[in-house]
């Protein structure tokens, strides 16, 4: 028989159902579900299964390891996924191996999950390998932690693999993940340069120990693209002598090809790097050490441009949000901000509604001009 539980957390207020099932002469099996309807669906699919003997949930999770279902995952559903998408699961499943290795899929249960979750936004990281000099000296690469989002990210990885395990390939009878809360997420923020700013800045780059830094710069501020895009670009994803130079990224974050033109400041600076250096890498922006990589660890050079230019509260990703306040304010709309910045959904733009109020009510005029209102 089964029985369910309706238990309510003393901290948050969330309700949840605990359900066990008891049949004589098996051994007893619990799980924990957020609404009774799955519950008493999932007792039912227990009861069914172990009254036509076909039922072993431990026997298969027990004999597959943690480490062989992630080379499963990899060879056969990330294999499919465009080169973006799967970069970043490979470094998701990376991080997760390396706190369940050695783990069979029945020892991966949701408290360990999430004393995980809770290491992995504590866990301290930096994108530089090792110390960078800079025009003013050594500076340490600057250690980052985890938002709530990026945990997010991580967790939804692993829950695709264990979703899969239990759905396609009957490994487990349950998504350890489920049973575990997301981090909080922030609102997300808007801040950008105001002209001083930015003309601080963009001086403070051009006196840079690493001179591509204003070329990367001028880039963010004039596509929105984002900082993983930009510092990846080949100078095969480059036409400059088009009528209408721009940059192909190929494979962008959510998996569309995005084009981005390249006008003025911008323009001219990436046209001196292709004379400059054009002919030695294959990347618009290689690496100090080795030409043949992306410059991907810049952080010391960008932190010491900000610190001339007097800029505090300020990340590179705020170059993309300085894009969108600056075509907000002139009266772009928000769907055209979208289309620039390479979003699906709205969603993500609306932190700019604010600043297109002057646009927004021009709209409104016109309509009521034009209808007699």
């Amino acid at each position: 028989m089964a029985s369910i539980q309706r238990l309510t957390s003393p901290l948050t207020g969330r309700i949840s159902f605990r359900v066990q099932v008891r049949l004589r002469g098996n051994p007893s099996q619990s799980a924990t579900f957020r609404n009774r309807k799955d519950a008493e669906r999932w007792a039912s699919s227990i009861e069914s299964a172990i009254l036509e003997r076909r039922h072993f949930p431990h026997t298969r999770a027990n004999r597959t390891t943690f480490e062989s279902l992630a080379q499963r995952y990899r060879e056969h559903v990330l294999a499919e996924t465009g080169p973006s998408r799967r970069s970043t699961a490979e470094r998701h499943l990376a991080w997760w191996l390396g706190r369940f290795r050695g783990l069979s899929l029945a020892e991966v249960t949701p408290d360990r999950v999430a004393e995980a979750r809770d290491a992995l936004a504590a866990e301290g990281f930096t994108r530089a390998r090792h110390p960078e000099t800079t025009g003013r000296g050594s500076i340490a690469p600057r250690v980052y932690r985890r938002s709530g989002a990026t945990v997010n990210r991580y967790l939804a990885t692993l829950s695709h693999l264990f979703t899969t395990a239990v759905r396609e390939w009957r490994l487990i009878d349950r998504n350890p993940v489920r049973d575990i809360t997301k981090k909080k997420e922030s609102r997300g923020r808007s801040r950008f340069l105001s002209d001083p700013e930015r003309e601080a800045l963009l001086r403070a780059c051009a006196k840079s120990a690493w001179p591509p830094l204003e070329a990367l710069v001028l880039l963010a501020i004039s596509t929105g693209a984002r900082r993983g895009e930009l510092i990846r670009l080949r100078w095969t994803d480059l036409n400059l002598s088009a009528p209408c130079p721009q940059a192909l990224i190929p494979d962008s974050k959510n998996g569309d090809p995005r084009r981005l033109p390249l006008v003025g400041r911008a323009l001219r600076a990436v046209t001196a790097l292709s004379t400059a250096n054009g002919a030695r890498s294959p990347f618009v922006f290689p690496s100090r050490v080795d030409p043949e990589r992306p410059y991907v660890g810049f952080d010391a050079h960008w932190y010491a441009a900000l610190g001339s230019a007097g800029i505090e509260d300020f990340r590179f990703h705020d170059l993309r949000h300085t894009c969108a306040s600056y075509l907000a304010s002139q009266g772009s709309s928000l769907l055209e901000i979208a289309d620039v910045l390479g979003h699906r959904t709205m969603a993500m733009v609306k932190r700019y509604s604010h600043l297109a109020q002057d646009h927004k009510v021009e709209v409104i005029r016109k309509m009521t001009r034009l209808r007699g209102l």
